[in-house]
């Protein structure tokens, strides 16, 4: 049998080399790590706000990202004098509920932060700060930045940047989390498969979704709920439900009368949609996957 000269099977081997890299999806890059975070949960976080600290290859087809990322946090003081996460703002998203996140997060048993009989803000202040009778806005910005992150009750992996407003029991400031972020390869492009807060344990993204969009949907039912009890009030003494075209004039005749805030957009941030028919309405949102007319549909109608 003749051998195949070396050149030759060189020649072969970089032939099928390049082949096989043409194929092969390329690796994760910080840039589309950064896009693919940002869209997590339809959320549409800022690039910015995503700092992609060290992104390890796990073998071929997973690659591991750290991140730092920076959201806007509400703290509620709570009956016992500590700050807690009440709520997350995840980019041009409304509110989400700590509680509800962290259920999601966590398979609905979120972990128990050590807490101390003694309120933080009574022991943090240093003989300087107790004398220090007129600090200068620097120092208020300190002292609250303190107060608020050295709380038992917040998780480990929250730190606080920047206290954006705070009265006596509440403040909203700027914060980051330590998160980490597992990308798996599909055909030629990376889905976030899973994700951690800080060095808890790996939770599938899919499961956080499904616990998300079922809070979401409750909280759909409650705003559509309330602006039909509204339109009903408007219906009893009109004798008909409002001759509104969307869901905007809708608000505009029965607010501030028959509701006293605007109700405009479900849990998902998308416009309720308002029909009325002789003396029936109805109101719908599109759930979770944003289309008319799909089974996640909520609809509300009297």
């Amino acid at each position: 049998m003749r051998r195949i000269p070396l050149s030759i099977r060189v020649s072969i081997v970089l032939v099928l080399s390049s082949s096989v890299a043409a194929f092969a999806a390329p690796r994760l890059s910080r840039e589309l790590a950064k896009k693919r975070i940002s869209h997590l949960v339809d959320s549409n976080l800022p690039l910015d706000a995503i700092e992609i600290r060290r992104l390890t290859p796990q073998g071929d087809s997973e690659t591991v990202a750290e991140t730092t990322v920076t959201l806007a946090f509400q703290f509620a003081k709570n009956d016992k004098g500590f700050w807690t996460v009440e709520a997350v703002r995840l980019g041009d998203l409304d509110w989400l509920n700590m509680t509800e996140l962290l259920a999601a997060i966590y398979h609905g048993n979120p972990p128990v932060m050590v807490t101390s009989s003694t309120p933080v803000s009574a022991t943090s202040l240093t003989p300087a700060d107790k004398f220090h009778t007129n600090p200068s806005d620097f120092e208020k910005q300190r002292r609250a930045m303190v107060e608020l992150g050295a709380s038992p009750l917040i998780p480990d992996a929250i730190e606080i940047r920047r206290v954006i407003a705070q009265s006596g029991t509440r403040a909203i400031v700027e914060s980051t989390v330590t998160m980490g972020f597992r990308f798996r390869r599909q055909a030629k492009d990376w889905i976030v498969a899973a994700a951690r807060l800080g060095d808890h344990e790996w939770v599938e993204t899919k499961d956080v979704l499904a616990t998300l969009n079922e809070g979401r949907r409750r909280d759909t039912v409650a705003r559509m709920e309330k602006l039909a009890k509204a339109i009903d009030d408007y219906r009893i003494k009109n004798g008909a439900p409002p001759a509104a075209r969307d869901i905007v004039e809708l608000n505009d005749i029965l607010h501030p009368t028959y509701i006293s805030e605007l109700v405009r957009v479900d849990g998902w941030g998308q416009p309720i949609e308002y029909g009325a028919t002789g003396p029936a309405f109805r109101l719908t949102s599109k759930g979770p996957d944003g289309r008319w007319g799909t089974p996640d549909d909520v609809i509300v109608q009297h």
